[in-house]
């Protein structure tokens, strides 16, 4: 049985490690060109002002981020549990934060860098560190509570666990996508026309617009 082109694209994308061997301005990037520009057009149509990044690793898609929002005088705020990878040391437009990702205190720590006064749908969330079920659905449920109706999330890598790439992975973020939604189906609204733009993307039934705040 033949599988969509997207998919095909996508297992050789992934399966030959080409995501491994990305850079933007010579920082080390996992992620897939076509979302990147995604992103960057996401950003321009909606104006957003903030983002907020969960998984900083080497700091290539931060960086990338802070080019875009500062047309708009904004930042990046990037969180991951160590900095040991991290090549992107300081940066103006980057607050670079360590901790644990799916925790109450991170949120916290989050929510005091962020205006009082920002806007909704002015903020870009990605979530996009420890890719187990259980962590990404636990992020999902901290960050809720800051959402503003209008702001972008986007849960990454839910390519993982055979959808299509990797079936071994075991439940990652697709698994926590759809236990989220059926957890809390008014707080996020997919966002399919983006997500379907390009044929294929690493972030499958992951791009969404939030509905509502969720405190």
């Amino acid at each position: 049985m033949s599988i969509p082109v997207g998919d095909a694209y996508l297992q050789w994308f992934y399966n030959n490690h080409i995501w491994k061997n990305m850079q933007y301005k010579g920082v080390r990037t996992l992620k897939l060109p076509s979302d990147m520009w995604n992103y960057q057009e996401i950003i321009h149509e909606r104006r957003i002002r903030f983002v907020v990044e969960t998984g900083t690793r080497h700091g290539g898609s931060a960086l990338f981020f802070a080019d875009h929002v500062a047309l708009y005088d904004g930042c990046v705020i990037t969180c991951d549990i160590h900095n040991a990878e991290r090549q992107v040391k300081s940066h103006p437009r980057i607050h670079f934060l360590m901790g644990n990702t799916a925790s109450l205190k991170t949120v916290e720590m989050v929510a005091t860098l962020l205006p009082a006064d920002r806007k909704p749908g002015e903020t870009f969330f990605i979530f996009d560190s420890d890719h187990s079920a259980q962590h990404v659905l636990a992020e999902l449920e901290v960050f809720k509570t800051i959402f503003l109706p209008g702001d972008t999330v986007i849960v990454e890598d839910s390519c993982v666990n055979g959808h299509p790439v990797r079936p071994e992975h075991g439940p990652g973020p697709m698994e926590a996508i759809m236990a989220f939604q059926a957890q809390h189906p008014d707080v996020l609204e997919s966002d399919g026309r983006r997500e379907e733009k390009f044929g294929t993307t690493m972030a499958p039934r992951g791009y969404f617009r939030a509905k509502a705040t969720a405190g």
